[in-house]
């Protein structure tokens, strides 16, 4: 157990529980959904792991409707053992960059994917279809091997307006090792003869190879190889004289992003193409603009503020609410402890308690009821010694005994011959006479004689304490009536602290704690709903499960779903905003209630008045009042500008009051008073943290260096 412990009771569990809670699963998800998205193909696969590409050739036959039969013929070698073949990915969505400077995606359907003459297995990675070529039960041999992976890629209507263009990525850009030899060879359906080619080592058309491409065009089949020496020269010639040194021909690696074939063309060389987009993104948007449309309408029916109240100037607590209902209307995210603390202040400022500082008792707060209930006078009747009749069995019952006589018989005499009868004492007396002038019992002994007289001798003593309970009461309300009325909550206060006794230590007071709660508790069952609208808190419950569904829908229509027509991609980034404006909504859909406003506008004069009150002002109030400054302090404490009021008064006198020794000119005080409440030391429950590494790079993850997400490459297994 602590006797003093300054963490807050139940801050963090009971204010914006639900907000907290909301963002809490949004955080979750969306790291959740991050993790799957990262971690989709998180084997031991590295690129390039114990190979090097010798050459690579691509075949692209191209048909009018932009559907292109590509076949890659890759010689690999092999410099390490313990690998058991390559892979490839080959991206369903690209980004293409046209003569006419704009940037597009489009995407493409990729089928017959397959590797001639060796195993494989298909599968998708982030929106990549991947080739695995292999056998996981065999290991390649040192040496150069050759693979050649064949597919059909549909890359779908033509896009182009005013003009046609065929732009391809060819090789990938992250393979993680250069490509040596490469070459592409194009198969166009019709005549190219005039029209413009361009090679670009980037899918942005910034970095134009075409002069260190070796092409030639033979009806409508071009012809292309990358000359690394001549990109050499190019790239460094600042470098190297026109004869670079072997030396300086391993600094620079050869081509190592993806070579983008762009060959433009008039507008209607390719016809036809399918539609490769889909409609369920579309569906999901529709669905996410539903919901944030139904928030709005919930928003505007039950979140929007009632009008505001001008702040009125304010002397005294308006409505007289107690402190704790002050607070509570200023800052309800302040823990119920320091209201408690406030309502404690107010009792001694009403004249209920006074506080002592006990400076030769580790300055232990000793805390005395001034209005202490007479002891009210014990039941005279409880203070009596009972009737006792001791009987004895002389003959045994008979026929004639009637009912009742036989019951009573038997019920004195199961159990012996003799009964010291302690109950039931009037039933007997109804029989006594007969079974006793009968001879079928004995009265041995009956102390009522005696019991009598001891009654009488009580009696006198007993009318003298209720006489002197009566002046005591009478005393007690007559002292309570010139008192002002406790409050609720200050009742609630008053009651925790003198319990069991009229003097308590407060950081020996083991029970008083509770208070805290209860004082939560009142503030949330009688006041709560006076200032905030309950309909509008019922809303947010719904809110937020809308957007989180809202999140999620769009994270699945934008990394998942990903089937929009690349001209209505602004639904993706309206989802979002979507997000923001149901985020928005969900926030401000609580509202305070018409009484709310009016009762918030005047506690917000009160405060601004104690604030800025001017010294003439003050003095005016306390000849009125003498004791202004005590009746406000515990307020100016629970709305957190006791500081600023006690300052005020430094130089206007106040009247002494029977309030203790207590230092209430002092804000350290209240802090003081604060700390001494004993409170039950928390249960720690030990907790682990874990740190969680980068996993393993797989297959053309992009931060595996010079990631071109859209453009495919390969790698190891």
């Amino acid at each position: 157990m602590a006797k003093k412990n300054k963490s807050l009771n139940s801050i963090g569990k009971k204010i914006f529980k639900i907000y907290w809670f909301g963002f809490f699963i949004v955080m979750i998800l969306i790291v959740f959904f991050n993790i799957i998205d990262n971690n989709f193909d998180s084997s031991s696969e590295k690129l390039a792991d114990g190979f090097t590409i010798s050459s690579y050739n691509v075949i692209l036959d191209v048909k009018s409707d932009n559907l292109i039969d590509v076949t890659e013929n890759i010689t690999v070698n092999w410099y390490e053992n313990f690998h058991h073949g390559i892979y490839k990915f080959t991206p369903q969505w690209a980004q293409y960059t046209g003569k006419d400077g704009k940037t597009i995606k489009r995407k493409a359907i990729i089928t017959n994917y397959q590797a001639i003459g060796e195993k494989y297995t298909l599968d998708t990675v982030k929106k990549k279809a991947r080739i695995k070529i292999g056998d996981k039960n065999k290991y390649v041999s040192s040496g150069k091997k050759e693979y050649v992976i064949k597919y059909t890629y549909n890359m779908g209507k033509d896009p182009f307006k005013n003009f046609d263009e065929l732009i391809f990525h060819a090789f990938g850009d992250y393979w993680g090792t250069p490509i040596n030899n490469a070459s592409v060879e194009i198969k166009l359906p019709k005549n190219i003869e005039d029209y413009n080619i361009n090679f670009f080592a980037d899918k942005f058309r910034k970095e134009n190879v075409t002069d260190v491409v070796d092409y030639s065009i033979n009806g409508n089949t071009i012809y292309a190889k990358f000359n690394e020496n001549k990109y050499y020269q190019k790239k460094y010639k600042n470098d190297c004289n026109e004869n670079c040194s072997e030396q300086l021909l391993n600094k620079y690696k050869p081509l190592e992003k993806s070579l983008t074939i762009d060959v433009e063309l008039p507008d209607g060389y390719f016809t036809g193409g399918s539609w490769n987009y889909g409609w369920y993104s579309f569906l999901l948007s529709i669905i996410i603009f539903a919901l944030t449309i139904f928030t709005i309408y919930k928003w505007i029916k039950y979140g929007k503020d009632h009008p505001k109240k001008a702040q009125t100037v304010e002397f005294y607590p308006p409505d007289d609410l107690s402190s704790a209902e002050v607070g509570y209307v200023f800052n309800k995210r302040q823990a119920s402890k320091k209201f408690t603390i406030s309502l404690i202040i107010q009792l001694a400022s009403k004249g209920y308690i006074k506080i002592d500082d006990l400076k030769d008792k580790d300055n232990n707060i000793q805390i005395t009821n001034l209005l202490v209930k007479p002891k009210a006078v014990k039941d005279f009747d409880k203070t009596l010694p009972k009737r006792q009749i001791e009987v004895k069995k002389l003959k045994d019952a008979d026929n004639n005994l009637n009912q009742s006589e036989n019951t009573m018989m038997t019920h004195l005499f199961k159990k012996g011959d003799t009964k010291l009868l302690e109950t039931n004492i009037d039933k007997f007396l109804a029989v006594k006479d007969k079974l006793v002038n009968d001879g079928y019992i004995e009265i041995i002994n009956d102390n009522e004689d005696t019991r009598l007289k001891d009654v009488d001798e009580k009696k006198a003593a007993y009318d003298k304490e209720v006489e002197q309970y009566n002046k005591d009461m009478e005393k007690y309300a007559d002292e309570a009536s010139k008192l002002p009325a406790l409050s609720s909550m200050e009742r609630i206060v008053y009651d925790r602290l003198f319990e069991s006794k009229d003097v308590v230590i407060l950081s020996e007071h083991h029970t008083f704690y509770k208070a805290f709660d209860d004082v939560a508790s009142e503030l949330k069952s009688s006041f709560k709903d006076k200032v905030h609208d309950s309909k509008a808190s019922k809303q947010i419950g719904g809110a937020i499960f809308r957007s989180i569904v809202i999140l999620i829908l769009s994270i699945i229509s934008y990394r998942y779903v990903e089937d929009l027509d690349p001209s209505w991609s602004i639904l993706y980034y309206l989802s979002f905003v979507c997000n923001l404006i149901n985020l928005f909504f969900t926030l401000f859909m609580k509202r305070k209630t018409e009484y709310g406003e009016y009762i918030t506008a005047r506690v917000k004069g009160f405060r601004h008045f104690l604030v800025t009150a001017e010294k003439p002002r003050l003095e005016a109030l306390v000849a009125e009042n003498p004791n202004y400054f005590y009746n406000i302090l515990p307020y100016t404490y629970a709305m957190n500008i006791s500081k600023k009021w006690i300052k005020k008064f430094e130089n206007i006198p106040v009247p002494e009051m029977d309030m203790g020794t207590f230092n209430y000119g002092s804000d350290y005080s209240y802090y003081s008073l604060y700390d001494n409440v004993y409170y039950p030391e928390p249960v720690h429950s030990s907790s682990s943290s874990g740190s969680s590494g980068c996993s393993s790079c797989g297959g053309g993850c992009s931060s595996c260096g010079g990631g071109c997400s859209s453009c495919g490459g390969g790698g190891s297994w």
